[in-house]
């Protein structure tokens, strides 16, 4: 019998469903007698095909002719082995399904085909708080060129969908197939490049398409929770009471980290890279908190369920000793953040203990009471840090101070300044790199930059090499690097010459037509994504329970895929339209300055009238990619002059987006104007009629301002007293009787719809502020 380990488990619940991919590109079986041993009898036929195909990749693709692929492939027989009882367990929990689905999965049924034609629905044309949502399914398709959802999704007939299932196996088969690290190997190092892979090319595959179910799980999802929950399930010890622990990481202290900048006339000029580097530098923290819990296990990257910029959900195992080690781990990192950024950052972790009903079903009551939990320790977070350092409070600070963020510092310029702007600088100009977490201090391998916190390592590495890898290693895998925990990230900033440009020049970078030179920040995030997730997946009568982990897991890996991936492509998207110019040689394609997207937020920088324009855009592609009124995004846009403090800025920007978040939501506010985003564009258009007639000399600037003064913060019943006022100014001023009737109509309308009467002024307000921010003064006759 196998003597199995810790990385043996969780290598095999991960490649336990893999057959399914094969399986799918066939039009119909072709499994030999050897491989139907994989398969259960039931005395008359064959279920469970897809385990055939499971062990003719093992051994075709990764040369595993052994009993850990036998044991793998047959995991859904009656085995008596522990091993496999553990993943198939596992996957019985990951899944929540009935298990008759799988149980179709015949020889009859195959020669059908039905189960080749399904594509993946979209877990978030589920949430359903009673708003129009469509069904939406996500194409075949490599992770790095994933289109929008489509809701005119038809099925083709079985030949054409084999042959797409076959067209992206054939290209995961080979990237298999070609690295010598997946060759007769099960170890760390096997598992990480395979999780990696397995990320890239199965993103899009259902996990399950019989039975005539809406699948909205993929398979690498299903895959990374059944690895997670078997390894747990070893590392407590099968029996028939599978209970596991719920880990959640808050940090605190990010926004006063990020914006620890001395804003000087000597420290301008790395503005923009400090921002950015310490935006990353927070993120990078994040993680290596997190992986430094899974450490203490010896658990993979798939354990860490959800990851933010700032925090975590991580599934830990049940044992009598993990809340010492947890508390022991939680201790040893406050301590070691403390020593390098004494009170800017620190987390707070807690955890519940679930049993497995409650971990498939995730309700709403295990989220709130883990919150709780975590509210509660934040209240004493520096307690234990009291105790480590029970003179911080009696001491004198250094009488120097680093220049770059006035922390106190025997150098002109601290190691986490320092830090800050390498990060930066990689970040910036490296399109594909990894970033490696070392526990142990046992990488002797090379590096771009290596981030020393005590016994704890982060290197930046622009090649792998795993040869020099352990088990005290982890890996991200930056953009398209192929090694361990894949990560999109968002390193778009202006540039020429490969050199950040300055917010100064970031506004230059925008055409004069274009009005003033104002920066703007726009903040964005999406709308209770808290009761997403509690609430959002009802219970319909359905073969299967519409509530699972795994489809959190995918909810929040779309979120992540949106705001980290796809926002880059918006950017350039909306920069290419406003000024061609930047897609030269010398630039980089892109107008914005992105300070920080991920997770479900974004913080970026630019020119006003880019600003405006993205917020509009990206509401626009966050609907497609959602096809659903249930989950919108709002926004808040600050403007200000490009020499005031950025730190500023982007609390104000928060404040706007606050006010977006009161009513019905799905709103972005701009100089402290709430609108609509279904009535963004129109507003926007009436803004750019008002732009064009100054622009061709129909309307004076001068005039709409002296308008605009008159009736800024005025009453509804103030603004009908000046009403005659407005129109006699309008008069005076005709160039041409259609454009007169138009403005004309312009202010009439105020206070002629159903809707609140004094929103309409603000908005009329808005409107004019804004044509005069799109114009460039111009010198022009007295207003009479």
């Amino acid at each position: 019998m196998m003597e199995y380990k810790l990385i043996d488990v969780a290598y095999g619940a991960l490649l336990h469903d893999i057959g399914k991919f094969y399986q799918r590109s066939k039009e119909k079986s072709d499994l030999t007698d050897e491989e139907y041993e994989s398969t259960p009898w039931n005395g008359i036929y064959h279920s469970h095909l897809h385990s055939g195909y499971t062990s003719r990749f093992m051994k075709e693709s990764l040369h595993l002719f052994n009993e850990f692929e036998m044991l793998t492939s047959s995991h859904h027989k009656n085995e008596n082995d522990v091993y496999a009882k553990i993943i198939k367990k596992a996957d019985v929990i990951a899944s929540n399904i009935d298990r008759q689905d799988e149980e179709e999965d015949t020889e009859e049924n195959n020669k059908r085909g039905n189960f080749i034609t399904s594509r993946l629905y979209s877990v978030l044309s589920e949430v359903d708080f009673g708003k129009d949502k469509a069904d939406a399914y996500f194409m075949l398709d490599n992770i790095f060129s994933l289109k929008d959802p489509v809701t005119n999704f038809t099925r083709k007939d079985v030949k054409e969908s084999a042959l797409e299932y076959k067209k992206l196996f054939n290209g995961f088969k080979k990237v298999v197939e070609d690295n010598n690290y997946l060759y007769k190997r099960v170890d760390k190092v096997s598992y990480d490049y395979m999780y990696n892979y397995m990320y890239q090319y199965l993103s899009t595959v259902p996990a399950s398409t019989f039975g005539n179910v809406k699948s909205s799980v993929s398979l690498f999802d299903h895959s990374r929770m059944t690895s997670a929950i078997a390894s747990c399930i070893y590392l407590n010890g099968y029996d028939d009471k599978m209970t596991f622990n719920l880990l959640e990481i808050d940090v605190s202290g990010i926004q006063s980290f990020i914006f620890k900048i001395v804003e000087g006339r000597e420290t301008r000029p790395g503005l923009t890279k400090a921002l950015r580097g310490r935006s990353i530098l927070v993120g990078l923290i994040t993680n290596l908190i997190s992986y430094a819990f899974i450490h203490e296990f010896g658990l993979t990257q798939s354990n860490i369920l959800f990851n933010s910029g700032g925090g975590s959900t991580i599934l830990l195992p049940s044992g009598d000793d993990v809340e010492r080690r947890v508390e022991e781990v939680s201790k040893r990192i406050r301590e070691t953040l403390y020593d390098y950024f004494k009170t800017d950052i620190t987390f707070v972790a807690d955890m519940i203990l679930v049993n497995e009903k409650e971990l498939h079903d995730f309700k709403s009551d295990l989220s709130v009471k883990l919150k709780e939990k975590l509210g509660r320790k934040k209240m004493k977070k520096f307690s234990d840090i009291i105790a480590y350092d029970k003179d911080f409070f009696f001491k004198k600070s250094s009488n120097r101070e680093c220049k770059k963020c006035g922390s106190p510092s025997e150098k002109n310029v601290c190691d986490i300044c320092l830090w800050v702007k390498e990060i930066s600088d990689i970040y910036t100009k490296q399109s594909n790199f990894g970033v490696l977490y070392d526990f142990n201090d046992s990488y002797l391998g090379d590096y771009l930059l290596r981030i020393n916190l005590n016994d704890l390592n982060i290197y930046f590495i622009n090649k792998a090499d795993p040869s020099k890898y352990n088990e005290d290693i982890y890996v991200d895998s930056i953009n398209q690097f192929g090694y361990g925990n894949q990560k999109f990230v968002n390193s778009l900033v202006p540039l020429k010459n490969n050199k950040i440009l300055n917010f100064e020049e970031i506004m230059n970078l925008t055409p004069l037509k274009y009005g003033d030179r104002k920066l703007a920040i726009l903040k964005m995030d999406v709308d209770n994504l808290g009761g997403i997730f509690a609430f959002g997946l009802k219970n319909k009568e359905e073969k299967r329970a519409q509530r699972s982990f795994s489809k959190y897991v995918t909810m929040s890996r779309l979120f992540e895929y949106f705001f980290s991936a796809k926002i880059s492509t918006i950017c350039k998207k909306v920069s290419e339209q406003i000024n061609p110019i930047v897609n030269d040689p010398d630039s980089n394609g892109t107008l914005f300055y992105i300070n920080y997207s991920g997770g479900d937020d974004l913080v970026i920088i630019g020119s006003a009238y880019s600003i405006v324009m993205l917020a509009k855009e990206i509401n626009k592609q966050f609907s497609a990619f959602t096809h659903n009124k249930n989950i919108t995004i709002s926004g808040g846009i600050h403007f200000q002059n490009d020499k005031a403090p950025i730190r500023f800025g982007v609390q104000r920007a928060e404040d706007a987006l606050e006010k977006s978040k009161t009513g019905e939501k799905n709103a972005i506010t701009l100089i402290d104007t709430r609108v609509p985003f279904e009535e963004y564009e129109q507003l926007l258009d009436s803004v750019f009629d008002i732009v064009n007639d100054i622009n061709t000399g129909f309307i004076s600037r001068t005039m709409v301002h002296h308008i605009m003064m008159n009736i800024r913060d005025k009453t509804l019943d103030e603004y009908i007293r000046l009403l005659p006022k407005i129109q006699y100014v309008l008069y005076r001023n005709k160039k041409d009787e259609n454009h007169f009737i138009k403005m004309k109509r312009l202010f009439n309308d105020v206070g002629m719809t159903d809707k609140n009467s004094n929103e309409e002024l603000r908005l009329l307000e808005l409107k004019l502020k804004l044509a005069i921010m799109f114009t460039r003064e111009v010198e022009e006759k007295h207003v009479q």
